[in-house]
This record gives structure tokens, C-alpha cells and sequence, in this order.
């Protein structure tokens, strides 16, 4: 989730009614379609009622059952919809659509009906075994002995060909076309200034359909879909050189000594009805012990280390630092691991939560992914203070860089603000605003792109500081 960041009262919050908070000096926007709305409650409506025929007989002669189909068929199967189509945005991988979501709730009618009767509790049934979530990938290493390592971790339903790829956002119209981060005098911390548009070349930006991109790569047409979660047929066109992951192809070039690794977990239905079977899933904690022993058993330690963690994946990073400060510090090769963590790299991360993990939906239950990263909850705030103390106690000083996203991002068909301002801010380290979205702001346009340049400084001022 990379580019939200504004006070907390500037979010856009979903309840069973969709209720819009507006702060006073800056104001959360929020687009329903009727087009598709509309769309959505026709395909309900054509799925659970069998004729036109049947629809008048049930209206005049038995308005009761009307009633019950919209309560229990035709209200559920829209939540299922829209709460599972924002979680499908969030990386274009979990895909529930809106004939699944009927076709669950027309087998599971009967149970529908008792759970809202009241009448029956639903499933609770868990299976023993946690599923296994977390795995490790070498992207890079050198032939020689390398000189460090640098770790990254995705966000919730992200992975190598997602979170990782090189960005398209960069177009002859884009607003941070050769713009560069800007050093705020009062605080020290970077800002990226969007260029100057007249409001002809602006407005078309905003209204107009994306410009289609037409360049080669290795003599071939590579075509790829956009982000968006509109269901388009708008494509770009892949540059020559395109990265599917930037930090398996760029930092080789740029950073030849290092090691680059990947941290990767699974992660759940982001909304799952409740009356489906819960799956046991890791919580974090546990989750972060299991990728201290991946990276234990990779050799990791013995060299200093470069974190880097969108959104949630720098939650993890948090977390891997506290396990291994207060919880293995007996262990020495993971008290190497923990005094080698020399640079953090953060793009947009939660540190205080996100308002997403807030929303909420009849007959859906949160999974525990969003569940601990809940705004303000106990478990987020108590994590950013054991690690602030953390660094205290240990004197560990590392050099952390943040991007903090400062647009809002299109989920399906609504702009929500993932990740507000005073969330993304670690309170330590430089900050770097960037008007991107929470998915652009990981993917740098290219190698030249200051998302990435940055990073290439934070991994050489480590090489430098390790070679004194």
C-alpha cells in the first residue's frame, strides 16, 4: 500500500453505509460509477431471480420474500463483491468476481438464512497445521564473495512480478516527468515538487484514457495490462530493457558486490465470508521468527544488510528486528543478523496502520493480515514502540529513508488514501514525499527514477561506512 499520507482524519471510511470525511485544508475524494455499480446489481439480480415472470408474482403476491432475498442474497453477494474487489486491487492477484460471490451464496443458502436468523454460530472450524507462508529467493550474487546484502520484503498480495516491477507511470504527461527530490530547509527532509501543467495538458491527464505506449523490446511488441482494477482494455507497451523485477536486473548492474534477496509470504482472502472453513494463518510475529530462520539459514548476517519493505513487507522488517533483539539474542547468529542491519529503505509503510484494514462488511470476517494492521490498533503501535526502543537501547543508528505516498489510489472503482501521512512517518530517519499512488511508489519508472537512485545511495553509503 505506498502513497497515502495525511492526518487521520483524512481518510475515506466503508461501513455498511459509505459514510465521507472531509478534513478541512485537504479533501479525500471518492468515485462510485453508477455505470458500474448499476452493472453489478443488475448481474445480482439476473443471477438469484429465475424471470421477469417470477420477480412481479414475488413482488405483489408474497413482498416478504423480497424482503428476505434482499437481506440475505442480494445485500450479501454485493459486500462480497465490493469488499473482495478492493483487496483484488490492492495487487491484482486475488480474484473473486461477482458470480463467485453469488454462486457461494445460492450453494450456502440455507446456512445464509440461519445465520441471519440468528439461529446457528458461524464456522469456527480451524485446521490444526498453520499453513506454510513464508519462503526466501536469492534475485542476484556475485561470483566472488559478496560485500553485503540487500533484503526485500512486498506488502499483502504482492510478489517478485508485482510489487517489484518497473513502473509506467512516466509518460510525456506525467507531473514527476525528470522531477527530483527537493530538501525542505526548515526539517531537512525531501519532497518531490510536481512540475508546472497548464490546465489544458492537466485535465487531459486526469480525464482523458491513458496514452497507449508504442516501443520495442528485444524487436517485440510486449504488451502489458494496466493496474488499475477497472476491468479496461487500455494496455501499455513495455519499454526495451523493461524490468518484471527491478531489483533482480538493476542493482546487479549498479551494485555488483551485494546479494539481493527476496522475502516473500502468502497472504489470506483479505475479506473471507463467514461461513467459510478459517484457515490457520501465521500472525506476524511468528511469520517474522520464520523469516529469521530462512535468512539464518541463507548465511545472512556476516555482512551488512539493507532492508527494503513496501507497505506491510516494512512492518516485517519492524518485526524482524524486535524477534531478534528480545527474543534471540542468546542466539549469535542472529544477534549478527540484528547488529548487520545497517539501512532501511521504507516505501510507504504503516506504520501506524491503514485505514483499509478498517473497513468492514456484513457476513465478512477480516483476515488476520488486515486485522493486525488495523488503524491505531494495539498491535501496530506497540510494534513502532519496541522498535523505536529498540534502536535506542541497542545503539544501532540506522540510516532509514522513507517515501511517503501523497496521492490517492484507485481500488476498483474508488480512490481511498491507503496509508495517511502521519502513518507512513517512522519518526526517524529523512522523508521524502512523492505525489504517487500506493502501488506506483515502489515500482521506479526507471534506472535514472529518484525511487531508485535513492535507494542506490542508501546501499552505498552502507558499502562506504562497511569499508572504513
Amino acid at each position: 500500500m505506498g502513497d497515502v499520507e495525511d492526518i487521520m482524519c483524512d481518510q475515506c471510511i466503508i461501513s455498511s453505509e459509505i459514510n465521507v470525511q472531509f478534513a478541512d485544508t485537504k479533501r479525500s475524494l471518492l468515485i462510485l460509477p453508477t455505470t458500474k455499480l448499476w452493472l453489478a446489481v443488475d448481474l445480482v439480480a439476473r443471477a438469484l431471480l429465475p424471470s421477469v415472470t417470477t420477480v412481479y408474482y414475488t413482488i405483489f403476491r408474497n413482498p416478504q420474500t423480497v424482503v428476505y432475498c434482499v437481506k440475505t442474497q442480494i445485500f450479501p453477494a454485493l459486500a462480497a463483491f465490493l469488499a473482495n474487489s478492493i483487496s483484488r486491487s490492492l495487487a491484482s492477484v486475488q480474484k473473486i468476481s461477482l458470480v463467485s460471490a453469488v454462486r457461494v451464496l445460492r450453494d450456502s443458502q440455507h446456512q445464509q438464512a440461519a445465520i441471519t436468523n440468528g439461529e446457528i454460530n458461524v464456522c469456527e472450524e480451524i485446521d490444526c497445521v498453520p499453513e506454510k507462508s513464508v519462503s526466501i529467493e536469492v534475485l542476484a550474487e556475485p561470483k566472488g564473495e559478496h560485500c553485503a546484502d540487500v533484503i526485500f520484503i512486498h506488502g499483502l498480495h504482492g510478489g517478485l512480478d508485482r510489487t517489484w516491477k518497473q513502473g509506467t507511470w512516466r509518460q510525456d504527461w506525467h507531473k514527476l516527468k525528470h522531477q527530483t527530490p527537493v530538501r525542505r530547509q526548515s526539517t531537512g527532509n525531501l519532497y518531490v515538487p510536481p512540475r508546472q501543467q497548464s490546465l489544458k495538458r492537466t485535465l487531459t491527464g486526469i480525464y482523458s484514457k491513458l496514452p497507449n505506449k508504442k516501443a520495442r523490446k528485444h524487436s517485440e511488441i510486449c504488451v502489458v495490462p494496466l493496474s488499475t482494477g477497472w476491468e479496461t482494455d487500455e494496455e501499455v507497451v513495455e519499454e526495451k530493457g523493461y524490468s518484471k523485477c527491478w531489483p533482480k536486473d538493476w542493482i546487479p548492474e549498479d551494485c555488483p558486490d551485494v546479494r539481493v534477496i527476496a522475502l516473500n509470504y502468502t497472504t489470506d482472502i483479505l475479506w473471507c465470508p463467514m461461513w467459510a472453513k478459517r484457515k490457520n494463518r501465521t500472525d506476524m510475529v511468528t511469520r517474522s521468527q520464520e523469516m529469521i530462520d530462512e535468512l539464518v539459514k541463507l548465511g545472512v548476517g556476516n555482512k551488512p544488510i539493507i532492508w527494503v519493505g513496501h507497505s506491510k513487507g516494512g512492518l516485517y522488517i519492524k518485526q524482524i528486528l524486535v524477534n531478534a533483539w528480545k527474543r534471540n539474542r542468546q542466539r549469535a547468529e542472529v544477534e549478527n543478523l540484528f547488529n548487520q542491519s545497517k539501512s532501511i529503505m521504507w516505501y510507504s509503510v504503516p506504520h501506524k496502520g491503514s485505514s483499509l484494514a478498517d473497513i468492514t462488511v456484513p457476513f465478512l470476517r477480516r483476515s488476520i493480515e488486515l486485522l493486525e494492521i488495523q488503524r491505531n490498533c494495539e498491535f501496530v503501535l506497540d510494534l513502532h514502540k519496541q522498535f523505536l526502543e529498540v534502536i535506542e537501547e541497542s545503539n544501532l543508528n540506522p540510516d532509514v529513508f522513507s517515501f511517503i505516498e501523497t496521492s490517492f489510489t484507485l481500488m476498483s472503482f474508488i480512490y481511498l488514501r491507503i496509508v495517511a501521512y502521519d502513518s507512513a512517518d517512522p519518526n526517524v530517519g529523512i522523508k521524502c514525499d512523492v505525489p504517487l499512488d500506493h502501488r506506483e511508489i515502489c515500482k521506479p519508472a526507471g534506472r535514472d527514477c529518484f525511487l531508485y537512485q535513492e535507494l542506490l545511495k542508501l546501499i552505498n553509503r552502507c558499502l562506504e561506512r562497511s569499508n572504513r
